[in-house]
């Protein structure tokens, strides 16, 4: 009896025992994964250790580069972020293994220079992804380094967004063919805020420019690539300064703010204002047929001559009515022969000038085949007391009117068709306005704002507060197709003047050809004045958030114009006032503005700012 207990409680313990050891090992292969627990996060960069050839070594001869760090690193897009300098027609091959990254120069070293390898933030530890910021690795090939630095912001011409993702480059070479005959020099590439820092410069005078260089061979030789170019030569030099430096000791710690010496190169705020020629080869894009009586030709630039179009299997019995885009580069033909548009193929030819491999304008024909479904045509039928009989329903379509229930007191209501109108009857037209209770006649004239009668307007000196009812009988217009529209009836009110708020603008100084422009939170244009001394009211604007933009009109053409480098044109000068303006019901506000006293890459507000596409090809 005492024996079989002693058993028992030896095999209890013995079980016991090995249910230990399991859960222990069960639980030590569940962590092994983990890693220890608890702590700071790791936030410090990967550190360069060492490099074959030695940092900033000179006499180098060797293509082929390697960095050690102390952790295992990463690089993100190399190919886009990483910059050599001197330019590389043939790309550097490198790569990130394990702790080192391998740099291969395909291109053949030049004698007695500097090459700088600036990284971009590409490089980055393999864990927690913390970005080497500001890191660049330079050699030389002669007996001495090249320190100097040139520095900049590029923004674009008109908007003022940070232009990312380009080359900025400079030339010693001050003519202004260089640039269009000779790659650059020294290059970087531009942040997603658009800045840029062209290392490894030696100490001189040089002509700074951006380029989005869709080639590859570092100069401007098509006229789709955006350029920006600083009007005049920059001399490089440096002084002693002093900046405040965030130290990071870990996440789980205040950051520090210190003073720290160091040495300023410069220049280091240039500005330079990037831009796209007006220039498209002129080609043919499309033609299409969406409805039985309409054709459309889209062209990839305006015709300064007019195209010709000529029918191949059948003859216009009445010739087409052309509608024309501003700049002649979207032309629509509207049939008003009734055969021609019952055909399902209209075969024509096209007489036209585009643009050859080498962008000058020559003769061309093509031939062209719009096609059009027709669907079939369906009767309605009703009952009718003396029995059943079948009626053609009356076609009729509907008017669009931009009209709400509230009308501003400067507001033009604008109506729209689908096909042109060729008849009014005004006999049909009723306007009312409301005096006290009553409904009084009053008389209202329609204007048409186009060549072929899709768009009319209807302009009426508007009483604040008043109550008004415009009403159009069926059959009012008729279109070309012999269809008539339907009735419309729409009653408004125009708003109280205690409903909207005045913005005052005086320009201090003054600036001739200046041009202000009213925008809202989208960065859209809501109005456009053109300024005056003193006094420069937009008025009737409702409660909200506005800002402000100023262009110089030049040329006195109404719009903003863009640069061309040929004929040594800059775009037209731009200005943000620095932050938003806040309207209130029934206030006024009168604001100062000095368009130049704010550094233009400081100018726009900050809300305002369009964020560039990640890892974007820097076109726009």
């Amino acid at each position: 009896m005492r024996i079989s207990f002693q058993m028992e409680f030896r095999y209890h313990t013995f079980r016991c025992f090995i249910v230990l050891v399991f859960s222990v090992l069960l639980i030590a292969c569940a962590n092994r994964g983990m890693g220890p627990t608890g702590g700071p996060k790791d936030i410090t960069p990967p550190v360069l250790l060492r490099s074959v050839p030695a940092v900033q070594q000179t006499n180098v001869t060797a293509k082929h580069i390697d960095l050690y760090f102390d952790e295992i690193v990463q690089l993100t897009n190399p190919s886009e972020k990483v910059v050599v300098s001197p330019a590389q027609i043939e790309p550097a091959t490198i790569k990130a293994i394990g702790k080192r990254v391998s740099i291969v120069l395909n291109d053949s070293l030049k004698a007695n220079t500097t090459y700088t390898i600036d990284f971009g933030g590409s490089l980055a530890d393999n864990n927690e992804k913390n970005i080497l910021k500001n890191f660049a690795f330079s050699f030389s090939t002669g007996a001495s380094i090249d320190t100097m630095q040139i520095a900049g912001t590029v923004l674009d011409a008109h908007t003022l967004d940070p232009v990312a993702n380009i080359i900025a480059g400079i030339h010693q070479n001050v003519n202004d063919s260089a640039f269009t005959h000779i790659p650059l020099l020294r290059v970087a590439k531009t942040s997603e805020k658009g800045t840029f820092s062209i290392k490894g410069v030696r100490n001189g005078k040089y002509r700074v420019f951006a380029l989005n260089d869709q080639n590859g061979n570092f100069f401007f030789d098509q006229p789709a690539e955006g350029v920006a170019v600083y009007s005049n030569p920059v001399q490089t030099s440096f002084k002693m300064d002093v900046r405040n430096d965030t130290i990071r000791t870990d996440s789980a710690k205040i950051d520090t703010i210190m003073q720290v010496n160091y040495v300023r190169f410069l220049p280091d705020t240039l500005v330079l204002r990037y831009y796209k020629e007006e220039f498209s080869r002129q080609r043919l894009v499309k033609s299409e047929r969406l409805t039985q009586d309409k054709i459309t030709l889209f062209f990839g630039a305006k015709n300064d001559t007019l195209p010709v179009l000529k029918p191949l299997n059948f003859k216009w019995k009445q010739p087409p009515l052309l509608q024309r885009s501003i700049k002649n580069d979207t032309l629509s033909y509207w049939i008003k022969d009734t055969i021609a548009a019952r055909m399902d193929t209209l075969k024509m030819a096209l007489y036209y000038h585009k643009s050859d491999s080498v962008g000058n304008l020559i003769a061309a024909t093509d031939t062209l085949l719009f096609k059009f479904h027709h669907p079939k045509k369906t009767s309605v039928t009703t009952n009718s007391k003396a029995g059943k009989e079948t009626k053609k329903k009356i076609e009729t379509w509907r008017i669009n009117a931009d009209l709400g229930q509230d009308v501003d007191v400067d507001k033009r209501i604008y109506f729209k068709f689908e096909s042109p109108v060729v008849k009014i009857d005004s006999s049909m037209l009723h306007f009312y306005v409301k005096v006290d209770t009553l409904w009084k006649p009053a008389v209202i004239h329609l204007k048409r704002n186009d060549d072929v009668g899709l768009v009319y307007s209807m302009t009426y000196p508007w009483k604040p507060d008043t109550h008004y009812k415009l009403e159009m009988d069926s059959a009012m217009f008729t279109n070309w197709k012999g269809l008539v529209n339907d009735t419309y009836k729409q009653a408004f009110r125009v708003r109280a003047l205690e409903e909207y708020s005045s913005l005052i603008v005086n320009l201090i100084p003054f600036v001739e050809h200046a041009v202000l422009e009213l925008l809202n939170s989208k960065d859209e244009v809501i109005k456009t004045l053109k300024a005056k001394p003193t006094q420069n009211t937009f008025s009737y604007l409702l409660p909200g958030d506005y800002y402000l933009r100023m262009y110089i009109d030049a040329n006195d053409n109404g719009h903003w114009d863009t640069g061309n480098y040929k004929l040594k044109r800059d775009p037209e000068q731009v200005y943000y006032f620095p932050s938003k303006i806040t309207l209130r019901a029934n206030w006024d506000i009168e604001q100062d503005w000095n368009p130049t006293e704010i550094p233009l890459d400081k100018q726009k507000p900050r809300e305002l700012v369009k964020k560039p596409e990640k890892d974007s090809s820097g076109s726009r």
